[in-house]
């Protein structure tokens, strides 16, 4: 294996378990084996600001003892610097419905895992708690200041992200639900439990992180996971214990089930014709049957990430990509915006992306 790390020392994850993103790249680290520790980071590490962090958690410490973050630049970087087990598909279509729905599990879904948190009571107090005792590691508070913090931190920021009082149950009802259920039913097939086949890829961990975190941990989240996405809960619990897996082979070259088509149609349902929008017109309305206003500004780096997607589209765009982007009926949210295709990054080194600033500007980032 060549790294490029001296692995005498493990990573350092700084984040927390109930963390979207930490979660996402925790899975990550398990499942390629690579030695990392968790250490419990809400925004105060000198070190970390000093690297000149714009405040998404989590952070990461190499080996080497340099400081990085995002956690889909993270990935991809070590991807480059540990190439066994890798999480992208080899086939070229495959691995752009694989950025694809690590997209929309980024920038779509962490909208109604963050919202259900703070917006429902059950899991409010118990998420509240969990965080305070991580956060009360760091800043000297008691766990109850913590709560407190934290708790109005988040309440009086996650307006920004879309979800609010007057419109959380729309997300539940009209975008958590039905994506669990499209996504459990593609889950289900025991010779191919991933989104890709019989091993985990980079848009695994992208659902891993949320689910881990919020779908499978808050209690009333749970509760709706276990009853209309159970297989995503128990590919939750895969990931978990990746030591007890057998991981076998990515789907056949070409091969797109009908039930990947109709997970890739869910995204298209909602997150597309949103994302183009605003990120075309600086803010866009999403489009609720139920009439709940959502209305979100897009920010750089969104804006950005998109323009990244649609620069992968360019590049592995094909008669067969097309033909499985017609099938889903979301090929025109590509197609028809290659004018806003971006660059795609070059991550040889440690990662430090400069417009990835999370909402709120405080010390205690959005878990």
């Amino acid at each position: 294996m060549s790294t490029g790390f001296a692995l005498d020392k493990p990573f350092v994850l700084l984040g927390v378990d109930q963390s979207y993103f930490t979660r996402k790249m925790s899975g990550y680290f398990d499942y390629k084996g690579l030695p990392w520790r968790l250490k419990r980071f809400g925004g105060g590490s000198a070190e970390v600001r000093a690297a000149g962090w714009t405040g998404g958690i989590p952070a990461v410490r190499t080996p080497d003892g340099e400081i990085m973050w995002d956690t889909t630049a993270m990935i991809l970087h070590l991807e480059q610097r540990f190439p066994e087990h890798p999480v992208l598909p080899p086939d070229p279509v495959q691995r752009f419905l694989c950025f694809l729905l690590e997209d929309f599990s980024d920038e779509w879904l962490y909208r109604p895992a963050v919202g259900s948190r703070w917006l429902y009571e059950e899991n409010r107090r118990h998420g509240s708690w969990d965080l305070a005792r991580d956060m009360s590691v760091e800043f000297p508070v008691s766990g109850e200041q913590a709560r407190q913090m934290v708790t109005g931190i988040m309440q009086g920021s996650i307006g920004r992200l879309g979800a609010t009082a007057g419109n959380i149950d729309a997300w539940i009802e009209e975008v958590l639900k039905p994506w669990q259920r499209t996504l459990s039913a593609h889950l289900e097939r025991e010779a191919h439990p991933y989104l890709f086949g019989a091993r985990p890829s980079l848009a695994d961990f992208a659902f891993f992180g949320g689910n881990a975190a919020h779908f499978a941990n808050d209690p009333l989240c749970r509760r709706w996971s276990d009853e209309v996405g159970p297989a995503v809960v128990a590919h939750t619990h895969r990931l978990l214990e990746p030591d007890d897996q057998t991981f076998g082979d990515w789907l056949a070259p070409g091969e797109i089930p009908d039930s990947l088509v109709a997970v890739l149609a869910e995204v298209g349902r909602l997150y597309l014709p949103w994302v183009a929008r605003a990120t075309a017109e600086g803010a866009a309305d999403v489009g609720f049957a139920s009439g709940a206003p959502a209305p979100i500004d897009t920010t750089p780096f969104l804006t950005e990430a998109r323009g990244v997607l649609l620069a992968r589209y360019v590049e592995a765009r094909s008669d067969a990509l097309d033909a499985v982007l017609d099938r889903a009926g979301i090929r025109r949210w590509f197609a028809d915006h290659v004018d806003g295709a971006g660059a795609i990054p070059d991550l040889e080194s440690p990662p430090r992306p400069t417009l990835n600033q999370p909402f709120p500007s405080s010390p205690v980032q959005a878990p």
